[in-house]
């Protein structure tokens, strides 16, 4: 065999390798903004109801000017003109980007871990009888304020809630929120709003599929107490997440 063939066969072994690779998705930390967090704000406030209704524990400036405007968002008052109010309050009072270095640190630690977590999910969902969204780069955006964790769907962007002292809420390692609200933005599409389920089945069925599927990397994940614990019988395994569709299709969402 020539120089050549040698040549032109490493070039197709090259190729044949970097093709059958599954990109991993990429998480890059946002820098916090005064206007970022002044929308944290107005989200919790605006939807106070709903989590005190659901007993989330919620985590907001304190003030006058706080006070007042749950005081309106539960007399049903509140609205967008109430957004500089609270712009202007964490402009002149709260807001320091020192704040949220070290809940950088502790992610930017972490993010070797999340990589092989979502390639592992890229790699095995084309097997599964639904299609679970992925993003090429996940945006992950600290705060001080609301309820823990929270996710966009549309855009790939997970808001994680942190405290000056790198502290988070219910892990101490920020890769389990981060990956509950990765699943969380895989399945609201085509599981979520497909059944409509309710909040509790939601956050059941999303805390099942992270422990069953990396339970050997995130040992201290715990399912949550709420939602139909009957769906627990259908789901038991890693395998049953692959037939999540035919699942959620005979089951009835109480």
């Amino acid at each position: 065999m020539d120089y050549k063939t040698h040549l032109i066969l490493l070039f197709v072994l090259i190729s044949s390798f970097a093709w059958s690779q599954k990109p991993v998705a990429r998480l890059v930390i946002v820098p916090p903004t005064i206007e970022q967090e002044a929308s944290s704000i107005w989200r919790t406030i605006n939807d106070i109801t709903f989590f005190e209704k659901q007993g989330y524990r919620v985590y907001l400036p304190k003030g006058a000017l706080i006070d007042s405007l749950l005081d309106k968002s539960k007399n049903g008052a509140f609205g967008n003109d109430d957004f500089r109010a609270i712009y202007e309050f964490l402009e002149n009072k709260t807001f320091d980007p020192n704040d949220y270095q070290k809940a950088r640190s502790a992610v930017e630690d972490e993010i070797g871990l999340l990589s092989r977590l979502t390639d592992q999910i890229a790699t095995q969902k084309s097997d599964w009888d639904w299609e679970f969204k992925t993003f090429d780069t996940y945006r992950i955006v600290f705060t001080l304020y609301g309820t823990g964790g929270s996710y966009d769907p549309d855009n790939g962007t997970i808001t994680l809630l942190t405290n000056k002292e790198g502290g988070f809420m219910k892990y101490q390692n920020p890769a389990y929120t981060i990956i509950h609200e990765i699943v969380h933005m895989g399945t609201e599409q085509s599981i979520v709003r497909k059944f409509n389920l309710s909040h509790g089945l939601k956050e059941r069925i999303v805390d099942t599929i992270v422990n069953l599927m990396f339970r050997e990397y995130l040992p201290e994940y715990e399912i949550q107490s709420m939602g139909n614990r009957a769906i627990d019988d259908y789901l038991q395994k890693k395998d049953d997440i692959a037939s999540l569709n035919t699942i959620l299709s005979s089951f009835s969402n109480k």
